[in-house]
């Protein structure tokens, strides 16, 4: 089970990330870091240039313009669930509880946005963000509604999104896992799940231990996140990676992990491979356990990504 505090514990910790690292708002990038060399997770990514902080709007009353002909159909979003955005980035962080949390997650899906200049940058984790700001009163801008860009291309493409990102804290961050999640189950976090605490660590199987195995349905892993997965660990030298679906009984409990087959022994070192077992979470919604194991160890389990 995956509990609130620790949920909010990791989501601060890339809060930090972004803190500490200044981005794009002008359109340039760095000579070592473009928006699509985004695969590359063992380099530290170089400080680019401050941008300029967006500050929230306290109630927005502003007016949606028409997208271009070309574009896609008009989703105006729900200007009262924007407002009510606004209002709550207005309290302080320190006064910002689970309350104040549930409330944001829960009106941020149907909430219109404005989109960024450029739309994408690169977080500090070296992933792609769509950039989103809450509209200023009065102002015209083209909606972006989270829940619409979910379905439409975020999850497709494998983009995060980041709201009011600035030359310092953000106002909010969704990992791709993140909008998976909302995908699939309607919410952008899962507490209760039969997923287990186990780490990213190889895994051993003990002797005698009653496992099932399987594939992950398009209900855990659709046919989109795993080819994202595909080619993140092709870009990294896995070769053939693999996946299974791992349910395990251990008297009356019963857990299930996610397993790939990666080992330390296919990385130069042993934090390599950790690094790249923790930067693949990155796909995957934040209640998932991602172990990694043999294949020898597992008869007719893993089936190719």
């Amino acid at each position: 089970m995956l509990s609130f505090g620790i949920i909010i514990e990791r989501i601060c910790a890339l809060f930090a990330k972004f803190e500490m690292r200044k981005r794009y708002t002008d359109g340039t990038q760095s000579e070592n870091m473009g928006l699509f060399d985004i695969f590359n997770k063992t380099e530290a990514v170089k400080p680019t240039e401050a941008s300029k902080k967006a500050e929230p709007a306290p109630k927005p009353e502003a007016t949606v313009t028409k997208p271009e002909p070309a574009a896609s159909p008009i989703v105006l979003g729900d200007l009262e669930k924007t407002q009510t955005i606004s209002a709550l980035l207005a309290v302080p962080r320190e006064q910002r509880n689970e309350e104040w949390v549930n409330r944001f997650l829960a009106d941020l899906p149907q909430a219109s946005f404005r989109c960024g200049t450029p739309q994408l940058i690169a977080g500090p984790d070296g992933f792609p963000y769509f950039q989103l700001f809450v509209p200023q009163p009065g102002e015209e801008y083209q909606s972006y509604v989270i829940e619409e860009m979910i379905g439409g291309f975020l999850v497709e493409r494998g983009y995060g999104v980041v709201l009011n990102p600035g030359a310092g804290h953000p106002d909010w961050v969704l990992t791709y896992g993140d909008l998976l999640n909302y995908q699939l189950n309607g919410s952008f976090f899962t507490l209760d799940s039969l997923f287990s605490n186990s780490s990213n660590a190889e895994e051993e199987v003990p002797e005698g231990e009653e496992l099932m195995v399987g594939q992950p349905s398009d209900l855990i892993l659709p046919a989109h996140t795993r080819k994202l997965l595909k080619d993140f660990f092709e870009l990294n030298g896995v070769a053939n990676p693999k996946v299974m679906l791992m349910m395990r009984k251990n008297g009356e409990n019963v857990s299930q992990d996610l397993a790939f087959n990666i080992t330390p022994e296919g990385f130069e070192t042993e934090t390599h491979y950790r690094n790249m077992m923790q930067t693949v979470t990155w796909y995957l919604p934040r209640h998932y356990s991602v172990v990694g194991i043999h294949e020898d160890r597992v008869n007719d389990g893993f089936m190719p990504l």
